[in-house]
């Protein structure tokens, strides 16, 4: 063996420097039970990455792990938020984050991320996720981005004019967006606003460094042994990603909402009803549109808890009324709840993936098939551990495809889809439409919708020529029969 094989079998088989685990995956997938059991293993502890997960209080409406349940694992970043205070912003998510993994190291001790927050995930887990900001209101409808508004009063002008704006300063990504993309023409203006530079020059640097990435991983050895100044991540990370048939997830979210409500969730948010009533009368109102007020279950119960405080005092039942009420109101909270399920798993296979491929760290991504929760010993649990055991240990990983035909299904398509650069908008003008993709402008010309406008526009360029056409021909006709032929 040469002294370079020899160097790159021994790169291989080296462990990691500061090792990071992540369970990700949509809500109802077992992620707090498998992080606690790795955490049991593998000696570590638990950082939480979810945002309504951080407030106090409310277990069932933020869906906490019972501490019953945590085995004695510490769990960090984990019920210490009151309900008046506005939720994290990113940054502050991973200033603390890093901070509790510094400690955690400090013990001797694994840090392990888990939380279906995937935005906070995604700032934390890699170095250069500042632009990504722009996609973070899709999961819970946070803004990291409120005082901003107000120090720079263009960025609540009408849509139009900063887009107009963003033009003038930024054409490049004024022509990523479509002119109506309220929020995406907001986060590119204020970036400038912020910063003194374009977005698009931001996120040309971005790209430029996550291909370099992308080149050294396809260099390097089977396990990516490549420093962590040579990657877009922050740390030499293992991502296990918690999937099931939507038709069995869907089923389990409606029974755990009823479980909810039979373990006191209208009770929850009762107690929310209260604290919004008494927050309401300070100078610290409650804003819906943000932090826990949004969370699935107190909004989608207000209707009946209105009609519950209106009803009959002395009535220990509800009544009809009432009855129908509730029960559209807990089938709010189940389609709520299902709509946030599929929202997570998107962020996962579109946001999360492609930064992952452009990083050349997609192979770090593993999804584990938790559909039969009598199965999961062999199809969740020991497929993680030994994944787990592989990554801490400096050992060749699979590759994840093979590890499940749900992983099949669901990573053959993940990592493909990162169309930022590729956004250009193009105006039909036939149409008078906004397209953005070749993906959309092609299937746009081939609509039935644009054939028809454009045949239409034929027709009407038809009807208005044939009088000209008319006229025309009646008058050389005319002027023919009217030549005087004789001669002078």
């Amino acid at each position: 063996m040469s002294l370079i094989s020899r160097r790159l079998y021994t790169m291989a088989l080296r462990p990691p420097d500061k090792p990071l685990l992540v369970v990700l995956g949509a809500t109802g997938t077992g992620k707090s039970k498998l992080a606690v059991e790795l955490a049991t293993k593998f000696n570590g502890e638990i950082i939480n990455g979810d945002a309504m997960q951080m407030y106090k209080g409310l277990p069932i409406i933020t869906n906490k792990i019972p501490e019953a349940e945590r085995n004695g694992i510490p769990h960090h970043l984990l019920d210490f938020i009151a309900l008046h205070e506005k939720p994290w912003k990113v940054h502050q998510f991973v200033k603390e984050s890093l901070r509790v993994i510094d400690e955690i190291r400090e013990r001797g001790k694994l840090p392990i991320l888990v939380g279906g927050t995937h935005y906070y995930s995604h700032a934390l887990l890699f170095k250069d996720a500042i632009l990504g900001t722009e996609d973070e209101v899709e999961d819970e409808g946070h803004s990291d981005d409120d005082q901003s508004d107000h120090q720079w009063p263009i960025l609540s002008q009408p849509t139009n004019e900063i887009f107009s704006k963003l033009e003038e300063v930024d054409p490049e990504s004024a022509s990523r967006w479509h002119p109506k993309d309220r929020r995406k023409i907001q986060t590119a203006l204020r970036i400038w606003l912020r910063s003194g530079r374009k977005a698009s020059d931001i996120y040309a640097e971005q790209q430029a460094r996550r291909a370099d990435s992308a080149r050294l991983s396809t260099s390097s050895d089977a396990n990516d042994q490549i420093s962590k100044s040579e990657t877009g991540l922050r740390f030499p990370t293992l991502l296990l990603w918690l999937e099931a048939e939507d038709a069995v997830l869907k089923e389990r979210l409606n029974k755990r909402v009823d479980s909810m409500i039979e373990d006191g969730l209208i009770s929850e948010a009762r107690l929310m009803a209260q604290v919004e009533a008494s927050l309401n009368k300070t100078d610290n109102p409650v804003d819906r549109t943000k932090g826990i007020w949004i969370s699935i279950g107190y909004k989608e119960l207000e209707p009946y808890l209105q009609v519950e405080e209106t009803g009959a005092q002395g009535d220990s039942e509800p009544n009809s009324t009432q009855k129908k009420i509730l029960h559209e109101a807990i089938e709010a909270v189940k389609a709520g709840t299902r709509q946030y399920a599929k929202r997570q798993n998107r962020y996962i296979r579109v946001r999360l993936a492609d930064a992952l491929a452009d990083a050349g760290q997609l192979r770090r991504l593993f999804l584990l098939d938790s559909t039969k929760l009598d199965q999961w010993e062999s199809m969740v649990l020991q497929p993680a551990e030994r994944l787990a055991n592989s990554f801490l240990e400096g050992n060749e990983l699979p590759y994840a495809a093979t590890l499940s035909s749900l992983a099949e299904k669901w990573l053959g398509k993940v990592g493909t889809g990162n169309n930022n650069a590729k956004r250009l908008a193009r105006t039909c003008e036939v149409c008078n439409k906004v397209l953005m993709t070749d993906h959309e402008w092609d299937g746009h010309l081939l609509s039935r919708g644009h054939k028809n406008t454009v045949a239409a526009q034929k027709r009407r360029m038809r009807q208005l020529h044939q009088p000209l056409e008319s006229a025309s021909a009646s008058a050389s006709t005319t002027g023919t029969s009217n030549i005087d032929t004789s001669m002078p």
